[in-house]
């Protein structure tokens, strides 16, 4: 599915502030089709010219009134490892589980993964990339493997992803060097995300081959055994103080001591996506892709995902009495999308209630239709 609505549509997130709380859904709305309640008096629907009311501090209570709410593009950031080990001889994989086929690098599948979800969903979100390290390390010493541009490699812009692109070495590039400096990626990315506009959502998604190298103050042979604990650090703190989750995405990765650095990647990267905010249920918590169709499924899983979290005008006063409609059916809650795809829930479960995601199948419905209504409900009388 293509989106080329997410970043000009105005999902229709038609706020219908109940008049009554015994009133029936009589009714529809002309221009959404999606049912209205009615004022619970004489069976009339409530429409978008009904006034409403508000509690103390602009919350929506109990009225009778019907607001719009515009979708916003998220921002981006694709923080991509480009190390020397995505480009090892010893790492090439069987990409395509064929083994008639010849065996690739690493970087070869993350580079057709990229431009897959650029291709995909340029038109909905603002895409930007920082490499680690740098594109220009020029060996594998020490001294230089873990350089990282200060600025990104590609800014988050609208219909960025050609400039993603253009920003990463070509496919068949073998010549990539240095360690795994994750965390220089990571500060870089969120200091740009800092630099645009607070209003619109922001994101980051972490895909490497390993767990995270170049710890400050190392030298030597250290550069690349030791771990950097202050990666999961990081992505906590961006998620837990500014709201910026982290995505994170594997390939191939061991469940064991690997050698650089000398530490279980999988038990690493399992710790980074558990302080990102969204990591995956089971025991592994991040997507851990085998081969290039798994990697480019899970780039693109977390891109939809990212791609289905809708700002509430106004937090209800009510949190457990918001229902939402999409194309006339309500949409169920669950308590979060590894329940079911066919759901939503909100992003703060202790609040603050002012934003939703809506879970895979539910967002494929949303992008078809392009309208969301969001019905803040009374409590019963009595």
């Amino acid at each position: 599915m293509k989106i080329t609505t997410r970043d000009s549509i105005r999902i229709a997130a038609m706020a219908v502030l109940l008049g009554a709380c015994e009133a029936d859904t009589g009714g529809a709305s002309a221009e959404t089709g999606v049912p209205l309640p009615t004022d619970g008096q004489d069976g009339e629907s409530l429409d978008e010219s009904s006034s409403g009311t508000e509690t103390e501090g602009g919350v929506p209570g109990c009225g009778a009134s019907t607001f719009m709410l515009e979708h916003q593009p998220t921002n981006v950031v694709l923080v991509l490892d480009k190390s020397y080990s995505m480009v090892d001889p010893a790492n090439y994989w069987d990409h395509d589980n064929d083994p008639t086929t010849p065996v690739t690098t690493r970087w070869h599948s993350l580079y057709d993964s990229v431009q897959f979800i650029v291709d995909e969903f340029d038109d909905g979100l603002n895409f930007g990339a920082v490499l680690f390290p740098a594109v220009d390390v020029p060996d594998n010493e020490p001294e230089t493997a873990c350089w990282v541009e200060l600025e990104p490699d590609a800014p988050v812009m609208p219909a960025g992803g050609a400039a993603v692109m253009a920003s990463l070495p070509g496919p068949e590039a073998e010549d990539l060097y240095g360690g795994t400096p994750a965390s220089e990626g990571i500060s870089t990315a969120l200091n740009h995300l800092r630099s645009l506009d607070p209003v619109l959502p922001r994101a980051m998604i972490l895909v490497t081959d390993g767990a995270a190298n170049c710890l400050a103050g190392t030298s030597d042979d250290a550069v690349f055994n030791l771990y950097d604990e202050n990666l999961p650090v990081l992505v906590a703190e961006a998620f837990e103080e500014e709201d910026i989750p982290t995505y994170v995405v594997g390939i191939d990765i061991i469940d064991g001591i690997a050698t650089y650095p000398q530490d279980n990647p999988f038990v690493r990267l399992n710790e980074v996506a558990i302080a990102g905010g969204f990591p995956q249920p089971g025991a592994e918590k991040f997507h851990n892709a085998q081969d290039e169709e798994e990697l480019r499924s899970a780039i693109s899983q977390i891109t939809s995902q990212i791609g289905c979290v809708i700002p509430l005008d106004m937090a209800p006063e009510e949190p457990d009495l918001l229902s939402i409609f999409i194309d006339g059916d309500e949409i169920p809650f669950v308590e979060s999308c590894d329940v079911s795809d066919l759901g939503w829930h909100y992003t703060h479960p202790e609040g603050p209630y002012d934003e939703i995601e809506l879970c895979a199948e539910a967002c494929d419905a949303l992008h078809n239709v392009g309208t969301l209504a969001a019905q803040y409900n009374c409590p019963p009388v009595g």
